[in-house]
């Protein structure tokens, strides 16, 4: 979302001039619904419908946080205060780029603010880029793929898919009845951690840790907490400490679930000491590749984007294994967030799309969502020290990610606000 040339309305009559003020405030309404429903945080969506306002002439004041959207138009001394409740929404890519050329056009006055009203609507109907059947393979192959991360041998790989899949079909089932899906973290991860010490008693080569975090990763609020940390760093303080909270609850229910699981599933099952034997050292390579195609899925990204997509997150994955290797493993991923920053930023300066396209599906590889979930799970078990320690890693990780990114939109602005 860039800023192009900006047009008037004081030749038109009283009536009239009223009437387009009227239909250009419902657009941005609409659009900053839209930008909220589908990922934006709080700091993006603030400046960009800040940019839209000025472009279509209007005086406005933006506040976002993950519950409600204010905006208040007008002069100080008569300013109009429209406030919307809204939700956290679902991370839909293909969407947010459609919005984003949207609003482009309605600001350029290629597209008058109604029939822009219109467009927002059909693509709000719109089906998602990626069905039920994409959405099920994911579930199965991306927990595959991360237990091999995490040193799992190939018995570990088919009971995480395994796991996985389960998990993938309950949130399939939760997902249209709002009470069933509030407790979805909690229910996720009773079920993943008991799943895996049942698998784990039946089969000696399945590690039930491994299987346990590999198919609870796409659940961990890691992305949550680094865009917290991302808008407490650019002084969205309301929004980043809700953000925050918001995603502590979730390990909280994760951690208890996953204690539930495996009270229960220790309780029933004869489960022995195991040490993990690890598959070669190329598996990773493979790994990666399915990990990476399963973000373009759980983010619901464009087709097309999808060859960018491979390649913003070998970046910032290569970027990250060298960091590591430099300064260690907690500031490590800062050198991974700079190198994948300013590719998303040559990006969108190249093509003129939002950076967030290539942006947020390789970001999610370098959250720390695991490491705040183990940080839970040890406080929970008592052991304060190392859940102390494991936490506070946690937020020195996401917020060294915070930093390369800050750092590279510094090197290479993107010239865009999406």
């Amino acid at each position: 979302m860039t800023g192009r040339k900006r047009g008037d309305t004081d030749q038109l009559p009283v009536a009239d001039r009223a009437a387009v003020e009227r239909a250009r405030i419902q657009f941005v309404l609409a659009l900053g619904r839209a930008l909220h429903r589908y990922g934006t945080p709080a700091h993006r969506l603030e400046e960009a419908l800040g940019i839209v306002c000025r472009q279509l002439g209007l005086t406005a004041e933006v506040l976002s946080t993950p519950t409600f959207l204010t905006v208040r138009f007008g002069d100080p001394v008569e300013m109009r205060t429209s406030m919307m409740r809204v939700d956290q929404g679902e991370l839909d890519l293909a969407k947010l780029a459609r919005l984003d050329a949207i609003a482009d056009a309605v600001s350029d006055r290629e597209l008058d603010p109604a029939a822009g009203l219109a467009e927002l609507a059909a693509i709000e109907a719109a089906p998602r880029a990626w069905g039920k059947a994409a959405e099920a393979i994911t579930a199965a192959l991306t927990p595959a793929s991360i237990a091999v991360f995490f040193g799992g041998g190939l018995g570990d790989v088919i009971a995480a898919a395994a796991v996985g899949l389960v998990i993938g079909a309950l949130a399939l089932l939760t997902k249209a009845r709002a009470h069933a899906a509030r407790a979805f973290e909690l229910v996720g991860a009773f079920v993943a951690a008991f799943g895996a010490g049942a698998l784990a008693a039946a089969f000696p080569a399945v590690h039930p840790s491994i299987v346990t975090i590999a198919a609870l990763i796409a659940f961990l609020p890691g992305m949550t907490l680094t865009t917290a940390m991302t808008e407490l760093a650019t002084r969205n303080l309301v929004s980043g400490t809700a953000r925050m909270m918001a995603a502590l609850i979730v390990l909280l229910e994760l951690a208890l679930g996953v204690a539930l699981g495996e009270q229960l599933a220790g309780a029933l099952f004869e489960i022995a000491p195991r040490i993990p034997s690890t598959l070669p050292a190329w598996s990773i390579w493979p790994a990666f590749l399915v990990s990476a195609l399963g973000m373009v899925v759980v983010c619901q990204a464009e087709r097309r984007a999808i060859g960018w997509i491979l390649l913003a997150s070998l970046v910032g994955f290569v970027g990250a294994r060298e960091g590591t290797e430099l300064l260690g493993g907690q500031l490590g991923v800062l050198l991974g967030a700079f190198a994948l920053g300013v590719f998303a930023n040559l990006y969108a300066r190249a093509l003129d799309r939002p950076q967030q396209v290539v942006l947020v599906p390789a970001m999610i590889l370098l959250v720390p969502g695991s490491l705040g979930f183990r940080g839970m799970s040890s406080l929970l078990d008592r052991d304060t020290l190392t859940g102390i320690e494991t936490t506070f890693a946690t937020f020195v990780v996401a917020m060294a990610i915070v930093a390369g990114m800050l750092i590279a939109n510094a090197v290479v602005s993107p010239r865009r606000v999406m």
